[in-house]
């Protein structure tokens, strides 16, 4: 009788003295598909040559597997006999609870080998397992509160009670009945800084605004970031090309939206690192952290899978009206821009959504690059003076740049008219801002 051919989900040995390198290849195939079969009294061709089956054999197998695998799993164990009679072993298991290790050590089943996982590939396991790290990990800081949380939610018409029984439904406590680093996230004390980064130009060069959304909970930041560049996709551009009055969104929102909510429900919070969203004149970059999923595959993602790496933070998106079980996000992000939005390196995910024409901001900083080119030699000096010295007078103006307090006075006055320099406060307690 011949069972066919060594494979990822099979393996076979001889055998009991290879049992423990049977275990350590159901290992394998756990990590990699979630489930695995090996049998014992066939050799590598597939072909059954029996072994001796005792009272004590198949006890003994789950003690060895208990032993050796870690977390537990569940052996379906099996006597089989083929059609001369000869005895062998099948042992099947399933699970998701991954890593899963033998003895110590973690391996990865590739065609019909077992491979030991590197760190890296260990790492994503570990964020991508059904452990939920999230609500395993304790918080940083124990005295929390979550009044913005609740104060969210009753905006949501779910009305709720700070209790203990809030926090367990809510996934908030860790089974030692602390808080943990979810409830963290989600409490008024999280100082997780969420950055959106404005660049002048196409790269990150040269900054020209930094916003940070911290120390609330991380629902209220998420909501905010959405308010934010909700009004910045607000401003139309009218397009007369075809003829016809069409108004134009710089991008398209809901595409912002859901790349958005994605990179947030889908980080790896577990390395504190926050994603981020960066702001250039022709495009937005939303990057998230920890990189795919373990287990989904590329074809998967753009396909629209759900595999959320934070479990229970996904549910609670969810009851919040955040993101949807439908895995629709994706496929509505490569409809609007296409499958080329999306990069993946360094273990990040970033997704790259162009503006349909030049922002305002843009075509003003432009504006006013030009507009310094063709300043006077005197004009310059008092801009360049002010630039250094925003709370001199015009008179020390004057003095410095060996120029009239009229003349200055005019100078000061056509920079203003050309939005190059904006006087704030008093005349006699002001400060002069270069813009």
């Amino acid at each position: 009788m011949n069972l066919g051919q060594e494979n990822e989900r099979q393996e076979f040995k001889a055998g009991m003295g290879q049992i423990e390198k049977g275990l350590k290849s159901l290992t394998a195939m756990l990590n990699r598909h979630f489930c695995g079969t090996v049998y014992l009294g066939v050799d590598d061709n597939g072909e059954v040559v029996g072994l001796e089956v005792g009272r004590m054999t198949l006890p003994g197998i789950r003690s060895k597997a208990a032993e050796l695998i870690d977390p537990r799993i569940i052996l379906d164990m099996e006597e089989l006999k083929d059609e001369h009679g000869k005895s062998y072993i099948r042992i099947s298991a399933q699970g998701s609870n991954i890593p899963y290790s033998f003895n110590g050590r973690y391996y990865l089943r590739t065609a019909a080998s077992d491979e030991q996982i590197g760190s890296e590939l260990l790492r994503k396991m570990l964020v991508s397992g059904n452990t939920d790290l999230i609500v395993q990990m304790p918080s940083e800081i124990m005295e929390l509160s979550f009044s913005g949380l609740l104060k969210y939610l009753a905006g949501k018409d779910l009305h709720v009670a700070d209790s203990r029984q809030f926090f367990q439904n809510f996934g908030l406590l860790s089974t030692e009945g602390r808080y943990n680093y979810m409830a963290y996230l989600l409490s008024d004390r999280n100082t997780s800084i969420v950055k959106v980064m404005q660049y002048a130009g196409t790269d990150k060069t040269v900054i020209s605004e930094r916003i940070s959304f911290s120390n609330q909970s991380l629902l209220i930041t998420v909501q905010e970031v959405l308010d934010y560049f909700h009004l910045i996709s607000l401003p139309k551009k009218v397009d007369m090309e075809s003829g016809i009055r069409e108004e134009k969104a710089l991008f398209d929102f809901q595409a912002f939206r859901e790349a958005w909510i994605n990179a947030c429900v889908h980080n790896s919070w577990v390395e504190k690192i926050p994603p981020s969203i960066h702001v250039y004149d022709n495009r937005i970059e939303i990057v998230s952290y920890g990189g795919l999923p373990y287990g989904l595959s590329m074809e998967g993602f753009f396909e629209g899978t759900s595999k959320p790496v934070n479990n229970r933070l996904f549910n609670v998106f969810i009851t919040c009206g955040l993101a949807e079980q439908s895995g629709h996000g994706i496929p509505q992000i490569i409809k609007a821009y296409g499958k080329d939005v999306f990069s993946f390196r360094d273990g990040m995910v970033t997704v790259t959504i162009p503006f349909a024409y030049e922002p305002d901001r843009v075509r003003f900083r432009k504006q006013k690059e030009k507009s310094k080119t063709h300043l006077t030699s005197k004009q310059s000096a008092v801009l360049e003076y002010l630039s250094d010295n925003p709370s001199s007078s015009l008179q020390e103006v004057a003095a410095d740049c060996s120029i009239s307090l009229g003349g200055v006075k005019k100078i000061a006055l056509r920079l203003q008219e050309l939005d190059l320099l904006e006087r704030e406060g008093s005349k006699k307690n002001g400060t002069w801002v270069i813009r």
